[in-house]
C-alpha cells in the first residue's frame, strides 16, 4: 500500500497596503503590522497610493492615512471603489481628525472602518484582522 502525497499550498500571507505620509508613523505601522504576520506594502503619499491601485494587484486591506500629499486620503479611497479589482478591499482609514463628523464622512465615503491617532497598537490589528476575515467570508458566500 502506498500512501499519496498531496503537495501543500503555502499559506496565504495577507498584503496590507499603508498608505501614511508621515514616515515615523509609516514605520510604526510596519512595525506593528509585520510582527503579527502581515505582509506590509508601503506608501508614502496619496499620488503613489493610486498609482499602485491603477498598477498592482490589490492588497487584502488597506490603511489609509486621510491627510495626506498631494491627494488626500478621501481621493484615494475614491480611486479604490472606483477600481474593479480593487473595489471589495477593505479600508481602513486612520486620521487624526476624529471628530464624530469625520468619522461620518469617511464611513459614508466608503470606508470599512476608522481609527483616531494616537490609536491602540492591539486595537489596530484587531480591526484589520477583522477586516480580512470579513473580507474573506465575503468571498467565500460568492464562490
Amino acid at each position: 500500500m502506498t500512501l499519496e502525497t498531496k503537495p501543500t499550498s503555502a499559506p496565504h500571507i495577507t498584503r496590507v497596503m499603508v498608505a501614511e505620509d508621515d514616515v515615523d508613523m509609516a514605520y510604526v505601522l510596519e512595525f506593528l503590522l509585520s510582527r503579527e504576520g502581515f505582509q506590509v506594502d508601503l506608501v508614502g503619499d496619496g499620488r503613489d497610493a493610486v498609482l499602485c491601485i491603477e498598477s498592482e494587484p490589490a492588497p487584502d486591506v488597506v490603511l489609509l492615512d486621510v491627510m495626506m500629499s498631494f491627494v488626500s486620503g478621501f481621493q484615494v479611497l475614491r480611486a479604490v471603489r472606483d477600481h474593479p479589482g480593487w473595489r471589495s478591499v477593505p479600508v481602513v482609514m486612520v486620521s487624526g481628525k476624529g471628530s464624530e463628523q469625520d468619522v461620518v464622512n469617511a464611513l459614508s465615503a466608503g470606508a470599512d472602518d476608522y481609527l483616531t491617532k494616537p490609536f491602540r497598537p492591539r486595537e489596530l490589528v484587531a480591526r484589520v484582522r477583522g477586516q480580512v476575515a470579513r473580507a474573506a467570508s465575503a468571498k467565500a458566500r460568492v464562490a
